[in-house]
């Protein structure tokens, strides 16, 4: 069984809405429609829930009703970091569907919406092998370190760089461990996969399509909106 955790409880400072992002309009959609469709047109997942704000459960339930998205099977409450969020899905999915031995957890940001079928084939395949995969970019800026005074220290080889992307894929029992390992240490990681790293373990990583980007800006809204243009979704 392939579960997709689509995490929507964000606030968004950067984008200055004032309100959560994924409810933003793109194209007379909300945001998160997007995101939830790709997962929804897929083969390979079976299931679908929501992570989103505390008191925002029915402004999804809502979007979920009106476009008819049938693999939502929960709008669960998020938590103050995305990773709780995350966690909260693993919870419900323990209570859920413990019993079954063989689980791939998909963990997608709300705000990206574009991901594509074949990176959900192959972030699932990789998760299968190797216990875990996730989707980046390899990184094509120049990339200095810099000191407290924000003096240089030095070009980093960016060979081997990537920028981190969603989905990450987990086995649900290897994820299982992995945040509850974190939340033992009080470890906050800065994606899912992290946390399945630092237990040594391996993650396979997987080039992302170009269109698969985080909305977090307003110019990457504006962007988001000429690629819907130009994909006609």
């Amino acid at each position: 069984m392939n579960i997709a955790v689509i995490l929507a409880s964000g606030i968004g400072k950067r984008m200055g809405a004032g309100k959560n992002k994924t409810l933003l309009r793109l194209e007379n959609k909300p945001l998160i429609y997007y995101a939830i469709k790709n997962f929804e047109k897929s083969k390979l997942i079976n299931k679908i829930i929501l992570v989103v704000r505390a008191g925002e459960e029915k402004y999804f339930d809502e979007i979920v009703k009106k476009y008819n998205f049938k693999k939502i099977i929960a709008i669960i409450s998020g938590g103050e970091e995305r990773q709780y969020s995350a966690h909260n899905g693993i919870k419900f999915i323990e209570d859920k569907f413990g019993k079954f031995k063989k689980m791939i957890i998909l963990f997608h940001n709300g705000a990206n919406p574009f991901v594509s079928q074949e990176e959900i084939k192959n972030v699932i395949g990789g998760a299968l092998k190797y216990g875990a995969a996730a989707v980046a970019h390899k990184t094509k800026d120049t990339i200095r370190r810099v000191n407290d005074a924000n003096l240089s220290l030095g070009v980093m080889e960016r060979e081997g760089l990537w920028n981190m992307q969603t989905p990450q894929a987990i086995e649900f029992f290897l994820a299982k461990r992995a945040f509850n390992q974190a939340q033992e240490d009080k470890f906050l990681g800065t994606d899912d996969v992290s946390l399945v790293e630092r237990m040594g373990k391996k993650v396979k990583i997987i080039e992302a399509s170009e269109n698969n980007f985080k909305i977090t800006t307003p110019l990457d809204l504006e962007l988001a909106k000429v690629i819907v243009r130009e994909l006609r979704i």
